[in-house]
């Protein structure tokens, strides 16, 4: 704890009590016995990197529950603290003092930082409240809270707006514990005398997008079972009930918060079906970054994700979808993904049709000194790209992260919106006169309680204009041309963010998923829907008929070359078929999403719906057959649960050179029905051997698992081996009796 602010607190108390005269002269003796140090105007931005080696838990410590952000004529003062006992020992009676100084300006923002992180040296003279803390019991904690009504005398100490330190002090009565912490008190200029300097303009952006999509087993189902158009191919990736809601929430802010900016993903607009944003997202939120840096297109379109599934165009046609009005429209911006948004990264975004892009990080002057308008103007072979670049500093707290570790206040929402108030203030006093508009983004996994919370505080910064995103983009860029294309090019990330390896291992599953399908629908089943010859599938079928050769890399539609049954919204074979690879096709390009930390779950999802696919078709074989003669029959049947008409083959082996089976049997199945099929057996010895049968389609590709059967022979003659030895017999009989009757006998005899 700081000895000077400790010797401080009783003479605060006095001070409270005394003229105006002693205060002035008291605060006049405190800044020249501490030696103020006069920092440059414009300091750097702090670095805000976390260090690791932070101070031990102290053996009291303290968290802002809440806390009024911004002074105001009739806001009045509250506090809400958490007093915890860290130690094994009761903690005893103790008091909190709230200190501030009235009279104090931070002068840079290596002034804000410090001070934030427990190292500044501020002279604390002023008391707004003294709150008292009962025993706290070891390892418990208690909460305090107090209100200064808008009349109490000492709030009208605030006679100068802007942001003024807080330190809280903590002393217990026996004076066994102690405890500080820093944070801000900010008062707005409404009902102060004095000139109003030009506000400073702000956009706040709340991204409407999610990361943790799965597979939907009702919607997987109803592909396999319904012939129905009713089942979309898009609603194979499904939210929990728990993101959804959440989402939900964030999105009837808009109706509290009119000027909160929400750029939606399309993939959330229709799960949540409604209409409240301002701009669209590129489609599922898609890493254009990464796309950019691997070079891999023809790995993207063979997984299913071609360069259509994520244009901009594809954002507009899912909002007229949801909203059901063919002329709606809404602006497009790409966001940032992992990588970075360099000249090359833009310019794919930019032949994609997004002429603005939105940078969340690492994309900034770093060499300026000054909060500055974020839009740059970059040059690109396709044409100019608008960049909106968000504010680090603001971005971080109001994404829910303190500025570094030792800013302890800033550990939980209340602090962090002292500290973003606070910053944004001294940013406005910075530069009070130049017209700047600062791009602010919540994160994606802000709750709607977080944006609640600054927006509500946000509308009582009276220093602050709130602007749309239309109004940001038409602000005067800070740079444009060769300068900002620079900044871009010289703007990096840690190549090891992208994760190239990771990326390839699932473009090559997600393409060898698809290539599954492919082979289902072309090699399997029956595009035009239609049984060959007899309705009925014919056992041991040996015409070898083969599928309908629709083209399975159409993902559209596929109305043309497509039969539909005699119901009005039922989908032909090749539609049906489709429809499969159009569900793949969504959940690949999810995979790709660049809020997704379960990425490797969708992959394997894909996998699970080819699974299903096949799993609508089935072998059922007897588990043991006896062999009694030299050839039998192994009766096996063949089931189709799916919705359309089937061509396959069975597949036999045994691991015997004596006891063999049909190597293949054509079959064809009709829809939501069964198949008998007969496969020889030839025996040349007595013995057993287990034959393995599974289906394949026509390319010899398995399609289930395999069944096996236990053949067991018994050889015994057959018929014809039987004759063939009666007849030798009767010839030897016969060859044996001619003798008999003409041999000459022996002259003896």
């Amino acid at each position: 704890m700081n000895p000077h602010r400790t010797d401080l607190r009783h003479t605060a108390r006095q001070r409270c009590k005394g003229t105006a005269l002693l205060t002035v002269l008291f605060t006049l003796i405190l800044a020249l016995c501490t030696g103020f140090a006069v920092r440059p105007a414009h300091a750097e931005e702090p670095d805000t990197t976390t260090n690791t080696d932070q101070a031990a838990k102290p053996g009291v410590s303290i968290t802002v529950n809440s806390m009024t952000p911004v002074i105001t004529p009739s806001s009045g003062y509250k506090l809400n603290l958490t007093v915890m006992n860290n130690t094994d020992a009761d903690v005893d009676h103790g008091s909190i003092d709230a200190l501030t100084n009235f009279t104090y300006n931070f002068i840079s923002r290596t002034d804000l930082q410090e001070w934030a992180e427990g190292r500044g040296q501020i002279p604390l003279p002023d008391l707004l409240v003294t709150l008292h803390v009962p025993r706290i019991a070891a390892h418990k904690s208690v909460t305090v809270n107090s209100s200064l009504p808008a009349s109490e005398q000492i709030l009208k100490q605030f006679n100068s707006w802007g942001p003024r330190p807080l330190a809280l002090d903590y002393r217990s009565d026996d004076g066994a514990q102690t405890s500080t912490l820093h944070s801000f008190v900010t008062r707005s200029q409404d009902g102060l005398q004095g000139e109003r300097t030009p506000q400073l303009h702000m956009t706040m952006l709340m991204p409407l997008t999610a990361g943790d999509w799965s597979l939907d087993e009702t919607t997987l189902k109803a592909l396999r079972a319904d012939r129905s158009a009713k089942t979309h191919a898009s609603a194979i990736a499904a939210l929990d009930s728990k993101s959804t809601e959440a989402l939900r929430a964030k999105d009837q802010l808009m109706q509290r918060f009119p000027h909160v900016q929400t750029l939606a993903d399309p993939q959330v607009l229709a799960t949540l079906q409604t209409p409240h944003t301002q701009a669209l997202m590129q489609p599922a939120d898609f890493d254009i970054t990464r796309y950019s840096y691997a070079g891999n297109a023809n790995g993207y379109v063979n997984a299913g994700v071609p360069l259509s599934s994520w244009a901009s165009s594809n954002s507009v046609q899912t909002l007229r979808t949801v909203l059901n009005d063919g002329t709606a429209e809404r602006p497009v911006y790409a966001m940032q993904g992992v990588g970075a948004w360099n000249t090359e990264a833009l310019d794919t975004a930019r032949m994609q049709g997004y002429d603005t892009v939105i940078a969340t990080h690492d994309f900034d002057d770093q060499d300026d000194t000054a909060a500055h308008t974020g839009v740059y103007r970059v040059p690109t072979a396709h044409g100019d790209v608008t960049v909106m670049a968000t504010h680090p500093m603001l971005s971080q707290l109001a994404a829910g992260q303190a500025t570094s570790q030792q800013a302890q206040a800033e550990t939980n929402t209340a602090g962090r919106l002292q500290r973003f108030i606070a910053q944004s203030a001294f940013y406005q006093m910075e530069q009070p006169y130049q017209n700047r508009c600062l791009l602010v983004s919540f994160g994606p996994d802000s709750s709607a309680a977080n944006v609640s919370t600054f927006m509500g505080a946000l509308q009582e910064a009276s220093w602050l204009d709130l602007t749309d995103l239309e109004t940001l983009r038409a602000s005067e860029p800070y740079m444009s041309g060769d300068d900002a294309a620079a900044v871009a090019d010289t703007t990096t990330v840690d190549p090891a963010v992208y994760d190239t390896a990771t990326l390839n291992t699932t473009l090559t599953t997600l393409a060898h998923t698809r290539r599954d399908l492919q082979h289902f629908n072309t090699s399997v089943l029956l595009a035009d829907g239609s049984m060959p010859g007899d309705s009925a599938a014919q056992a041991g079928d040996a015409n070898n008929t083969k599928p309908g050769n629709g083209d399975a890399n159409d993902t559209g539609d596929a109305n043309d070359n497509a039969t539909s049954d005699d119901s009005g919204d039922a989908l032909g074979a090749l539609q049906w078929s489709n429809r499969w690879l159009q569900a793949h096709d969504e959940l690949a390009l999810l995979s790709l999403n660049a809020n997704t930390a379960r990425s490797s779950a969708l992959t394997v999802a894909t996998q699970a719906m080819v699974d299903y696919l096949r799993q609508g078709i089935g072998l059922t074989n007897p588990t043991n057959v006896n062999v009694v003669s030299e050839s039998a029959s192994l009766p096996v049947t063949v089931t189709n649960s799916l919705p359309y008409p089937i061509s396959l083959r069975i597949s036999s082996r045994t691991d015997s050179m004596e006891i063999v089976t049909s190597r293949f049997v054509d079959v064809n199945v009709p829809p939501d029905s069964e198949a008998p099929a007969t496969l020889e057996i030839r025996v040349s010895t007595s013995g057993t051997t287990v034959a393995n049968q599974e289906l394949v389609n026509h390319e010899g590709v398995p399609l289930s698992g395999i069944h096996t059967t236990t053949i067991t022979s018994s050889l015994q003659i057959s018929d014809k081996s039987g004759i063939v030895f009666i007849i030798i017999a009767v010839l030897l009989g016969i060859v044996g009796l001619w003798r008999q009757f003409h041999r000459k006998k022996d002259p003896d005899e």
